[in-house]
C-alpha cells in the first residue's frame, strides 16, 4: 500500500474528517485542566533548517495571585552562543554527544522573539536568567481564573543536533537529511500557587509545562514526511481530482501543509525527513495506533523495537491504567542523529536501534524503548517538575523500566550463563557515588554530571526497591497504582507520592523519607571481624593450702566464637544477623544499629554468617562484606560477568548514553 493511501486509511481509522483538517476532539471530557492552548503556524525553510512562526497562546491563570508578568521559554536560545547558561554548564557536551564545530554557524541555533501582542497591542518585556526565558509585561494584572490570549511571532533556527533538537545527515544544514524539532516554539512557564516555574535551560535539567490543546500547521516542501506529537497527517485536498495531490500551499505549488492535533499534553515536537528516504509502518496494539518511522538499515531490528514498545504498553496498562491517547509515534533516528535519540515527548518517543548486535544485548532498542515509553506516564501524564524533582520522572520511570524488562526479558543478555540484571546500571551508578546529593536537589545544582545521574536515575530506582521491600510487593503495587490514577494529568510532587504511599500502606514514612529521599546517608553494615578462642583451663591453682601447677588443657565447650558488626553508614535501621555455628546451631539476632559496632559471642565458633538474610534491604551496600564463611566462596563466571557488565552499563548511563 503506498504511503498516501496509508495516510487516508489511518485517518479514517481515527475518525478524521479530511476536509476539516485535524480532528476537532480526542476526548468527550478533558483529561487535564487545560490551562493552555496553542495554535501554531510555521513555515519551514528546509535548506537552512529554520522556520518562521506565529502562534496564538491562550493561557488561563491557574495560580492564587494576579500576575503582571508572564514568562516564556525560548529554549533554542540555549544554542545561540557560548555565553548561554546551558553552554556554560554543559560545555557543548550532553548524553554522550557533542555539538558541531564551534566556528560553523550551522552548529548553533536560536529562537528570535519578533513580537508579543495582547488584543492587538505590542507588549514589552525583559530577559530572565538568560535569553532562554523572556518575561512579558502585561498592561494590567490578570486575576486567578482569567484567560488571556497572546499573539506571538518568532523565528527559529535549529542547531546541529546534540541535545535533543536539531539537524543531522550532512556537513551543513543545506545538505542534511533529518530534523528533530524539539523545544522549538515560545512556551509559557508554569504558575503553581503564587510561584512561577520557568527556569532557564540548564545543562542538567529537562522541562516543565502546563497541559493543554495543540493545533499545529507546518508549511514544508512537498514530499516530506513528518512524525509528531498527536495525530498528524499530510492531508489530501478534498477538492482535488488527482488521487496523489496533497493539501497544497495556495501560494506555492512546491509546498504542502502538515497539520497535527493533540489534547491533554504539555509539549509538541516533530521529526521530519523526505518520505522517499524514510520508512513508516503502522500497527495497532491494545487499541492504540502505533506508528514506527525508521531507516532502511533499521528494518531487521524493527521486530525487537516493536516487542519492546508493546511490552511498555502492556505492563503500564496492567499495573497503572491503559494508555489513554489514540496514537503513539516511535521514531528511530538515523545513526548520525544520536543526539535526538532516547528522548520522550507526549505521544512520541525516539528509540534508535543498533545496526549490528551479535550478542543480543538488550540495552538498545529494548531498554531504551521501554524507558522512553514509560515516560508517557512518568513525565507525560504524571507531569512532575523535571527541573526541581527529576527523580519523580526519570527515577520512577527507571524503576518501571527495570520491572517491565524483568517481566518481558528477565535479563539484558539472552545467555543463561552471562546473567546481567536489567537494573545493573542503576545499582552500579548509585554505589559509584551514593552520597553527594539528596533526591530533593535541583538537577542543575548537583555536585557533578554523574551526581545528577545518580539522583535522577540510579538512587531513586534503589529507593523504590527499598520501599517495596519494606511494604511488600502487593502493597507497593497498590501504592503505585493509586499514585498513577489519582495524580494523572496533574503536576505531582514528592509530597503527593509520600501522602499516597502512607495512606495506602497505613505506615508513617517520615523516617524513610528523611533517610532515603531527603538525606545523603547510605545503609552500610558489614561483618567486621569473626573470631574464635580456645577454651582451656589449668595453670597455678591452690590445693590444700599449697599452689599446684597443672598444664593448661582444653575445657568444655572447647572453642567459643565471636562476630563483630559495624555500621559504616549514617542510616540507622534494625538489621538481622543469621549465623551458623560449628556445632550446627543456627541463630537469628536483631541489632538495632544505633551504635557504630556490636560484638556477639557464642559457645561455638562461627561457621557462616549473613546480614539481612531475608533481603529486606536492597540498598544495603557491599553484600560481599555483609556475609562470611569459613571456606572462601568460589566466584563463578556468572558473578564476575554481572560485576563487569553492571559497571560497564553504569558508566554508559552516567555518560548519558541511553
Amino acid at each position: 500500500m503506498n504511503f498516501r493511501r496509508l495516510r487516508l486509511v489511518s485517518a479514517a481509522l481515527l475518525g478524521l474528517a479530511l476536509g476539516a483538517g485535524t480532528p476537532d476532539r480526542w476526548f468527550d471530557k478533558p483529561l487535564s485542566p487545560r490551562f493552555v492552548s496553542y495554535k501554531i503556524q510555521a513555515k519551514l525553510d528546509w535548506p537552512q533548517k529554520a522556520l518562521t512562526g506565529t502562534e496564538t497562546l491562550s493561557w488561563r491563570n491557574p495560580g492564587t495571585i494576579a500576575v503582571e508578568e508572564v514568562p516564556l521559554h525560548l529554549y533554542l536560545n540555549a544554542f545561540k552562543g557560548p555565553s548561554s547558561i546551558y553552554m556554560k554548564e554543559s560545555g557543548g557536551h550532553e548524553r554522550g554527544d557533542a555539538m558541531g564545530p564551534e566556528r560553523q554557524a550551522g552548529s548553533w541555533g536560536y529562537c528570535q522573539l519578533v513580537s508579543v501582542k495582547l488584543d492587538g497591542h505590542p507588549l514589552e518585556g525583559h530577559a530572565g536568567e538568560d535569553e532562554t526565558v523572556w518575561w512579558v509585561k502585561l498592561p494590567r494584572p490578570v486575576a486567578p481564573g482569567e484567560t488571556i490570549a497572546f499573539d506571538i511571532a518568532w523565528n527559529s533556527r535549529f542547531p546541529r543536533v546534540f541535545a535533543r533538537s536539531g539537524w543531522a545527515g550532512g556537513e551543513d544544514p543545506a545538505h542534511s537529511s533529518f530534523l528533530m524539532g524539539a523545544q522549538w516554539f515560545p512556551k509559557v512557564g508554569v504558575l503553581m500557587g503564587s510561584t512561577w516555574h520557568c527556569d532557564a535551560y540548564h545543562g542538567n535539567a529537562e522541562f516543565f509545562s502546563d497541559f493543554g490543546v495543540y493545533d499545529v500547521e507546518i508549511n514544508a516542501p512537498i514530499g516530506m514526511r513528518f512524525a509528531s506529537v498527536g495525530t498528524g497527517l499530510d492531508y489530501k485536498d478534498p477538492k482535488s481530482r488527482e488521487p496523489n495531490d496533497v493539501w497544497p500551499d495556495a501560494s506555492d505549488p512546491k509546498r504542502e501543509i502538515f497539520k497535527a492535533h493533540a489534547e491533554d499534553v504539555h509539549d509538541f515536537s516533530f521529526a521530519a525527513k523526505f518520505a522517499v528516504a524514510w520508512n513508516l509502518e503502522v500497527g495497532s496494539y491494545r487499541g492504540v495506533e502505533v506508528r514506527y518511522y525508521f531507516e532502511d538499515e533499521d528494518r531487521n531490528m524493527l521486530p525487537r523495537l516493536r516487542k519492546a514498545v508493546e511490552a511498555g504498553l502492556r505492563w503500564s496498562g496492567e499495573w497503572y491504567y491503559p494508555y489513554p491517547y489514540p496514537v503513539l509515534t516511535v521514531v528511530a533516528p538515523p545513526s548520525d542523529a544520536s543526539g535526538a535519540d532516547g528522548m520522550e515527548y507526549p505521544t512520541l518517543i525516539t528509540a534508535g536501534t543498533p545496526s549490528f548486535d551479535p550478542f543480543g544485548f538488550r540495552f538498545a532498542p529494548e531498554v531504551t524503548a521501554v524507558h522512553e515509553f514509560g515516560h508517557q506516564y512518568f513525565y507525560g501524564m504524571l507531569a512532575s517538575n523535571e527541573v526541581d524533582e527529576a527523580w519523580l520522572d526519570e527515577g520512577m520511570n527507571s524503576w518501571f523500566t527495570a520491572k517491565a524488562m524483568d517481566q518481558s526479558y528477565h535479563a539484558l543478555l539472552e545467555s543463561r550463563r552471562l546473567y546481567v540484571p536489567t537494573d545493573a546500571s542503576e545499582w552500579a551508578g548509585y554505589w559509584a557515588n551514593p552520597s553527594s546529593d539528596p533526591l530533593s536537589r535541583k538537577g542543575y545544582q548537583t555536585e557533578t554530571g554523574n551526581a545528577y545521574y545518580v539522583i535522577a536515575y540510579a538512587k531513586p530506582t534503589m529507593v523504590l526497591n527499598q520501599l517495596e521491600a519494606m511494604l511488600g510487593k502487593p502493597v507497593m503495587d497498590d501504592v503505585m497504582r493509586a499514585y498513577a490514577k489519582e495524580e494523572a494529568f496533574k503536576h505531582v510532587t514528592r509530597s503527593d507520592f509520600k501522602r499516597i504511599a502512607e495512606r495506602i500502606s497505613g505506615r508513617d514514612l517520615t523516617k524513610f523519607w528523611q533517610d532515603f529521599v531527603e538525606g545523603t546517608g547510605v545503609l552500610d553494615y558489614t561483618i567486621a571481624r569473626v573470631g574464635a578462642v580456645d577454651v582451656t583451663e589449668g595453670g597455678w591453682m591452690e590445693k590444700d593450702g599449697k599452689m599446684v601447677f597443672a598444664a593448661p588443657q582444653s575445657a568444655s565447650p572447647g572453642r567459643t566464637g565471636s562476630i563483630t558488626l559495624e555500621r559504616k553508614g549514617d542510616i540507622r535501621e534494625p538489621i538481622t544477623l543469621w549465623v551458623r555455628l560449628e556445632n550446627n546451631d543456627e541463630r537469628r539476632l536483631q541489632w538495632d544499629g544505633e551504635d557504630r559496632w556490636i560484638t556477639y559471642r557464642f559457645d561455638s565458633p562461627v561457621k557462616a554468617a549473613m546480614l539481612d538474610p531475608d533481603g529486606n534491604y536492597p540498598m544495603l551496600k557491599d553484600r560481599l562484606h555483609a556475609s562470611y564463611t569459613q571456606q572462601p566462596s568460589r566466584r563463578g563466571f556468572q558473578y564476575w560477568s554481572q560485576l563487569v557488565w553492571g559497571g560497564l552499563t553504569g558508566l554508559l548511563q552516567s555518560a548519558g548514553i541511553g
